[in-house]
């Protein structure tokens, strides 16, 4: 997003393409977070008691688990059991059949997501607890991409943001999967929003899922995904934590968002209307859902809200002068495919003609239902109304 109209200041381009160099290197491993499950009072009490002892996964739910299991083979001698699926870890888990349970961090997750979402909450937790976590690196192939000429032609770019504050390389939930198209001849962008409990099907596999549950897999399925949902070509994507939202609106000295609804956070208040936000107040504005009657939809206007106030501000000649704290902010908080090549050439464009641009905002929707997920929870949805994904194709068509 940020990328657009970030870079303006002659004086700071040598700096600029270092920070370039970094934030479009080679993406080529994400990392997975497991964590080693026991009883609540088990008697082992931290890692190195996993010597000797009986541990258990399911390679069914997650083709990288063995890769986790030899990691601790490394380290310990250990039994291992493979199961053909979480139900049947627990349960061998409940009854000491073995002694400790090893899943993929954003499984668990999921797992406590369920539970909120049938009022069911910490009981997952009443009963288990995390012995010990640790990470596995995972090769990334390229992305498959349908190159173009930016200068002549509109280009797509998926904004993935993370549900959480981890290593931009983490494998996780996409909270916010934005569309962006963007038009260098005529200056427009157009921001198709999906909600992230929008019920699709997983590129390659048959099987449908909420959205933000294909991040787990990786960034190239929630790409793959959203090509075949809108018929489109994904040609860059852009990764961001939540870090991304907190720093670059302090360095930007907070930025006017407009509010469609006076609303509560956990911590903040916003008004109706125009809203000067940084920081952590940023990120809750963009984050909260449950102060909504509609949700996850209120949710999805609010962050495109936040993007045409993040470029609105980044257009003022003021910030010349924040240049270096801007980029600082950045740097580590996200990622993106696009070649530096071309972002050198949005450069270029932004400083010889400094254009106003014209941002258009469109959300799909859906119906709420419940139904057993891809992950094996009984989980709300959204599942999609078709006039609004077609008329997101066509919005997509016409901008081009």
């Amino acid at each position: 997003i940020y990328i657009i109209i970030l870079l303006m200041a002659f004086g700071y381009l040598n700096k600029t393409f270092n920070f370039l160099d970094n934030i479009t290197a080679s993406f080529d491993y994400e990392t997975k977070n497991y964590y080693v499950l026991v009883l609540k009072d088990s008697e082992l009490k931290s890692e190195k008691d996993l010597d000797n002892k009986s541990v258990g996964y399911s390679s069914v739910l997650d083709d990288s688990s063995e890769k986790a299991i030899e990691e601790l083979k490394k380290k310990f001698k250990i039994n291992i059991k493979d199961f053909d699926g979480y139900t049947n870890l627990y349960e061998s888990l409940d009854n000491s059949a073995i002694d400790a349970a090893v899943m993929l961090s954003n499984s668990y997750d999921v797992l406590i997501e369920s539970e909120i979402e049938n009022n069911e909450n910490d009981k997952f937790t009443e009963k288990y607890r995390i012995l010990n976590s640790f990470y596995i690196k995972e090769e990334v192939k390229p992305l498959e991409t349908k190159g173009v000429d930016i200068t002549k032609e509109s280009f797509n770019v998926y904004v993935s943001g993370m549900d959480s504050f981890g290593s931009i390389t983490d494998k996780s939930r996409s909270d916010v999967n934005i569309v962006m198209n963007v038009n260098l001849k005529t200056n427009k962008v157009l921001l198709v929003t999906i909600p992230r409990d929008y019920y699709v099907e997983f590129h390659g596999t048959g099987k449908k899922d909420k959205l933000t549950h294909a991040g787990v897999q990786g960034i190239n399925m929630s790409v793959n995904t959203i090509e075949d949902l809108l018929d489109v070509d994904i040609n860059y994507y852009i990764k961001v934590n939540f870090n991304a939202i907190i720093k670059l609106t302090e360095a930007l000295g907070g930025v006017d968002v407009y509010s469609e609804h006076d609303f509560n956070s956990l911590h903040y208040k916003y008004n109706k209307g125009y809203n000067n936000v940084k920081g952590e107040k940023a990120l809750e504005f963009v984050r909260t859902r449950k102060a909504f009657k509609e949700g996850d939809r209120v949710r999805g206007e609010n962050q495109q809200a936040m993007i045409t106030a993040i470029i609105n501000k980044l257009s003022s000649s003021a910030l010349l002068y924040k240049f270096d704290d801007i980029l600082k902010s950045m740097e580590g908080n996200f990622i993106t495919s696009i070649p530096k090549e071309d972002i050198n050439a949005i450069i270029k464009m932004q400083l010889k003609n400094n254009p106003k641009w014209e941002i258009k905002s469109i959300s799909l929707n859906g119906t709420d239902s419940y139904v057993t997920t891809f992950s094996g929870q009984q989980m709300y949805v959204m599942l999609p109304i078709d006039e609004t994904v077609n008329a997101a194709k066509e919005a997509l068509k016409e901008n081009s």
